[in-house]
Protein backbone atom coordinates (compact mmCIF):
# COMPACT_ATOMS: atom_id res chain seq x y z
CA UNK A 1 0.00 0.00 0.00
CA UNK A 2 0.97 3.21 -0.81
CA UNK A 3 1.93 5.72 2.09
CA UNK A 4 0.78 8.94 0.03
CA UNK A 5 2.35 11.39 2.67
CA UNK A 6 5.62 9.58 2.40
CA UNK A 7 4.83 9.66 -1.04
CA UNK A 8 4.91 13.69 -1.25
CA UNK A 9 7.61 14.26 0.76
CA UNK A 10 9.72 12.05 -1.70
CA UNK A 11 8.18 13.59 -5.13
CA UNK A 12 9.05 17.62 -3.87
CA UNK A 13 12.34 15.98 -3.14
CA UNK A 14 12.63 14.62 -6.61
CA UNK A 15 10.93 17.23 -8.25
CA UNK A 16 13.94 19.98 -6.60
CA UNK A 17 16.50 17.88 -8.37
CA UNK A 18 15.33 16.72 -11.41
CA UNK A 19 15.02 20.69 -11.82
CA UNK A 20 17.95 21.50 -11.18
CA UNK A 21 19.75 18.89 -13.36
CA UNK A 22 17.03 20.14 -16.15
CA UNK A 23 18.19 23.56 -15.54
CA UNK A 24 21.67 23.05 -15.53
CA UNK A 25 21.59 20.80 -19.11
CA UNK A 26 19.69 23.35 -20.97
CA UNK A 27 22.04 26.18 -19.36
CA UNK A 28 25.13 23.98 -20.47
CA UNK A 29 23.97 23.47 -23.92
CA UNK A 30 23.11 27.39 -24.40
CA UNK A 31 26.76 27.92 -23.47
CA UNK A 32 27.93 25.29 -25.48
CA UNK A 33 25.98 26.69 -28.22
CA UNK A 34 27.50 29.90 -28.16
CA UNK A 35 30.94 29.01 -27.32
CA UNK A 36 31.00 26.44 -30.20
CA UNK A 37 29.33 29.30 -32.57
CA UNK A 38 27.03 26.19 -34.28
CA UNK A 39 25.84 27.62 -37.20
CA UNK A 40 24.17 24.64 -38.69
CA UNK A 41 20.31 27.25 -39.44
CA UNK A 42 17.07 24.85 -38.57
CA UNK A 43 19.28 22.45 -36.32
CA UNK A 44 20.91 25.67 -33.94
CA UNK A 45 17.52 27.18 -33.62
CA UNK A 46 16.10 23.54 -32.84
CA UNK A 47 18.54 23.08 -29.86
CA UNK A 48 18.62 26.74 -28.64
CA UNK A 49 14.78 25.89 -28.45
CA UNK A 50 15.04 22.97 -27.02
CA UNK A 51 17.65 24.21 -24.32
CA UNK A 52 15.73 26.99 -23.81
CA UNK A 53 12.77 25.00 -22.98
CA UNK A 54 14.72 22.83 -20.19
CA UNK A 55 15.63 25.68 -18.63
CA UNK A 56 11.99 27.32 -17.96
CA UNK A 57 11.01 23.88 -17.25
CA UNK A 58 13.88 23.07 -14.50
CA UNK A 59 13.27 26.52 -13.18
CA UNK A 60 9.54 25.83 -12.92
CA UNK A 61 9.87 22.20 -11.31
CA UNK A 62 12.33 24.05 -8.33
CA UNK A 63 9.53 26.75 -8.19
CA UNK A 64 6.60 24.35 -7.67
CA UNK A 65 8.92 22.30 -4.77
CA UNK A 66 10.13 24.88 -3.86
CA UNK A 67 6.61 26.94 -3.22
CA UNK A 68 5.85 27.64 0.81
CA UNK A 69 3.28 25.59 2.49
CA UNK A 70 -0.03 27.81 2.69
CA UNK A 71 -3.51 27.77 4.34
CA UNK A 72 -5.64 30.58 3.12
CA UNK A 73 -8.51 31.88 5.06
CA UNK A 74 -10.94 29.37 2.96
CA UNK A 75 -8.63 26.39 4.06
CA UNK A 76 -8.48 27.53 7.42
CA UNK A 77 -12.36 27.81 7.49
CA UNK A 78 -12.91 24.53 6.11
CA UNK A 79 -10.21 23.04 8.98
CA UNK A 80 -12.43 24.72 11.76
CA UNK A 81 -15.73 23.49 10.05
CA UNK A 82 -14.14 20.07 10.22
CA UNK A 83 -12.63 20.25 13.73
CA UNK A 84 -14.80 22.14 15.33
CA UNK A 85 -16.86 18.79 17.06
CA UNK A 86 -13.87 18.34 19.06
CA UNK A 87 -14.30 21.61 20.56
CA UNK A 88 -11.55 22.27 23.74
CA UNK A 89 -9.63 19.21 22.28
CA UNK A 90 -5.72 20.51 23.89
CA UNK A 91 -2.98 20.77 21.44
CA UNK A 92 0.81 22.47 21.34
CA UNK A 93 2.64 23.83 18.67
CA UNK A 94 6.99 22.83 17.98
CA UNK A 95 8.56 24.54 15.22
CA UNK A 96 11.49 25.04 12.95
CA UNK A 97 12.85 29.26 13.21
CA UNK A 98 12.04 29.15 9.52
CA UNK A 99 9.88 32.11 8.20
CA UNK A 100 7.68 29.81 6.29
CA UNK A 101 7.27 26.92 8.92
CA UNK A 102 6.47 29.70 11.61
CA UNK A 103 3.93 31.48 9.29
CA UNK A 104 2.37 27.81 8.47
CA UNK A 105 2.31 27.42 12.03
CA UNK A 106 -0.02 30.74 12.54
CA UNK A 107 -2.29 29.92 10.21
CA UNK A 108 -3.27 26.22 11.35
CA UNK A 109 -3.31 28.14 14.83
CA UNK A 110 -5.81 30.71 13.47
CA UNK A 111 -8.16 27.72 12.36
CA UNK A 112 -7.72 25.30 15.28
CA UNK A 113 -8.63 28.54 17.70
CA UNK A 114 -11.68 29.01 15.32
CA UNK A 115 -12.53 25.53 15.72
CA UNK A 116 -12.43 25.68 20.09
CA UNK A 117 -9.27 23.62 20.54
CA UNK A 118 -7.07 24.91 23.49
CA UNK A 119 -3.90 26.15 22.93
CA UNK A 120 -1.52 24.76 25.32
CA UNK A 121 2.12 26.19 26.49
CA UNK A 122 4.66 22.89 24.84
CA UNK A 123 5.28 20.99 27.71
CA UNK A 124 9.32 20.35 26.43
CA UNK A 125 11.24 22.54 25.08
CA UNK A 126 9.30 26.19 25.16
CA UNK A 127 11.70 28.46 23.48
CA UNK A 128 9.68 30.14 20.31
CA UNK A 129 6.91 32.57 21.84
CA UNK A 130 4.46 33.89 19.60
CA UNK A 131 3.20 37.29 20.29
CA UNK A 132 -0.26 37.14 22.17
CA UNK A 133 0.04 32.78 21.90
CA UNK A 134 1.49 30.42 24.05
CA UNK A 135 4.95 29.20 24.19
CA UNK A 136 6.09 26.74 21.43
CA UNK A 137 8.57 24.28 21.11
CA UNK A 138 11.26 24.39 19.13
CA UNK A 139 11.91 21.22 16.58
CA UNK A 140 14.79 20.68 13.80
CA UNK A 141 13.07 18.42 11.34
CA UNK A 142 11.73 18.21 8.06
CA UNK A 143 8.16 18.03 7.02
CA UNK A 144 5.14 18.01 9.45
CA UNK A 145 3.88 15.72 12.15
CA UNK A 146 1.17 15.40 14.43
CA UNK A 147 2.10 13.38 17.73
CA UNK A 148 0.19 11.49 20.40
CA UNK A 149 1.87 9.95 23.68
CA UNK A 150 1.06 6.60 23.82
CA UNK A 151 -0.95 6.46 26.56
CA UNK A 152 -3.98 8.88 24.29
CA UNK A 153 -3.82 7.22 21.37
CA UNK A 154 -7.51 5.28 21.50
CA UNK A 155 -8.37 9.06 23.11
CA UNK A 156 -7.23 10.95 20.11
CA UNK A 157 -5.28 9.44 17.40
CA UNK A 158 -7.87 6.21 16.51
CA UNK A 159 -9.89 6.80 13.41
CA UNK A 160 -12.47 9.54 13.90
CA UNK A 161 -10.60 10.70 16.95
CA UNK A 162 -9.34 14.46 16.86
CA UNK A 163 -6.16 13.70 16.00
CA UNK A 164 -7.11 11.28 13.03
CA UNK A 165 -9.90 13.84 11.91
CA UNK A 166 -7.14 16.60 11.91
CA UNK A 167 -4.36 14.66 9.83
CA UNK A 168 -7.11 14.17 7.12
CA UNK A 169 -8.35 17.68 6.96
CA UNK A 170 -4.42 18.78 6.74
CA UNK A 171 -4.10 16.17 3.90
CA UNK A 172 -7.18 17.24 2.12
CA UNK A 173 -6.05 20.59 2.17
CA UNK A 174 -2.95 19.34 0.48
CA UNK A 175 -0.32 19.92 3.23
CA UNK A 176 2.13 16.49 3.85
CA UNK A 177 1.84 15.36 7.56
CA UNK A 178 2.35 12.40 9.40
CA UNK A 179 1.18 10.63 12.39
CA UNK A 180 3.61 9.59 15.12
CA UNK A 181 2.67 7.92 18.17
CA UNK A 182 5.59 8.74 21.17
CA UNK A 183 6.11 7.29 24.82
CA UNK A 184 4.50 9.24 27.30
CA UNK A 185 8.09 9.88 28.91
CA UNK A 186 9.16 11.90 25.54
CA UNK A 187 6.15 13.66 25.18
CA UNK A 188 2.92 15.25 27.30
CA UNK A 189 0.06 13.12 27.24
CA UNK A 190 -1.72 16.24 28.12
CA UNK A 191 -2.22 17.36 24.44
CA UNK A 192 -1.92 16.66 20.92
CA UNK A 193 1.49 17.54 19.26
CA UNK A 194 2.15 19.56 16.46
CA UNK A 195 5.37 19.76 15.05
CA UNK A 196 5.89 21.79 12.09
CA UNK A 197 9.50 21.93 10.53
CA UNK A 198 11.28 23.24 7.58
CA UNK A 199 9.58 22.29 4.06
CA UNK A 200 11.83 18.94 2.59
Amino acid sequence: MLNTAAFSLVLFSWLRQIGEILLLIGLSGEVALLVLRISKGAWERGLAVTFAVLVIVGCALEYWADSPRTIGPASQQRLADTLKEFRGTPFDFSVELDPEAVALMEDIGKALDTAGWKRQVVAHGSGFVPPGEPAAGIVVLKGFEVQIAESRQSDWGAAGKPAAVLLRALRNEGLTAFAKQVPDNQESANAIHIKIGAKP
